[in-house]
């Protein structure tokens, strides 16, 4: 089964590729620009395992939250093959994805991306169950929704792990945590696995399936707020 990955949904983008004899995989950060390096560096995958397009047999890719932009362009993308190529396409929550690529801890583990404007994305699983489930919030959230009586200290994960750990360290708690030292881990082989049972369970994604942000654009809060000042008018 030849499966590509992308994820695009932070500053840390995972592309992939799975084939029935290889296995290749980027992680990438900084100056990656999914508007105009994703489709290249799908290229350079596909080239380099000697197939084409038409080869591949599972599209997968993650769903959000995250960077509006980025889940865009990796979505739109994905459809894009799907659609012309009629290959199945299968969409994976991305705190999913990030907490299965630490899912072996025996313990609290909390997936963390940067949602600007001082909050995070975040959830917690232990042992495959939800804890806290995906929102945006800060790190008092976490406190207010397991408190400190944990199992085990709490492993921070994720590509913000490291900036989540320091604002929950300002704030005095006794809830004991760690961060994950091979964090910004590669999701790619997360993703695909969690497709491949996705898709024997359930099959491809519908035709409307689409991002999931939980926090709304700065467009639509802006054309709220004209709205409400219009109404006070």
């Amino acid at each position: 089964m030849n499966i590509l990955s992308a994820d695009t949904s932070s500053e840390v983008a995972s592309i992939a590729l799975k084939t029935e004899n290889s296995y290749e995989e980027r992680l990438v950060s900084g100056c990656f620009s999914p508007s105009e390096d994703l489709l290249a560096v799908i290229e350079e995958l596909l080239g380099n395992a000697g197939i084409g397009m038409k080869d591949l047999d599972l599209l997968a890719v993650t769903k959000g939250p995250g960077s509006f932009t980025g889940l865009r362009i990796a979505m739109a993308s994905m459809k894009g093959i799907s659609s012309a190529l009629s290959i199945p396409l299968v969409s994976i929550p991305t705190l999913d994805a990030i907490y299965d690529t630490a899912a072996d801890y025996p313990g609290p583990v909390l997936s963390a991306i940067d949602a600007r404007k001082r909050k995070f994305y975040f959830s917690v699983k232990e042992n495959g169950k939800t804890l806290i489930k995906d929102r945006d919030g800060n790190p008092e959230d976490v406190l207010e929704a397991i408190g400190e009586d944990l199992s085990a200290p709490l492993l921070i994960t994720g590509p913000d792990a490291l900036l989540f750990a320091e604002k929950l360290s300002l704030l005095g708690s006794n809830i004991p945590f760690i961060v994950d030292r091979g964090a910004p881990r590669n999701l790619s082989r997360s993703l695909i696995k969690l497709a491949i049972e996705r898709y024997r369970t359930c099959g491809a994604d519908d035709i409307g399936e689409g991002p999931v942000y939980i926090r709304r654009s700065d467009a639509e809060e802006a054309l709220e707020r004209k709205i409400r000042e219009r109404a006070d008018d």
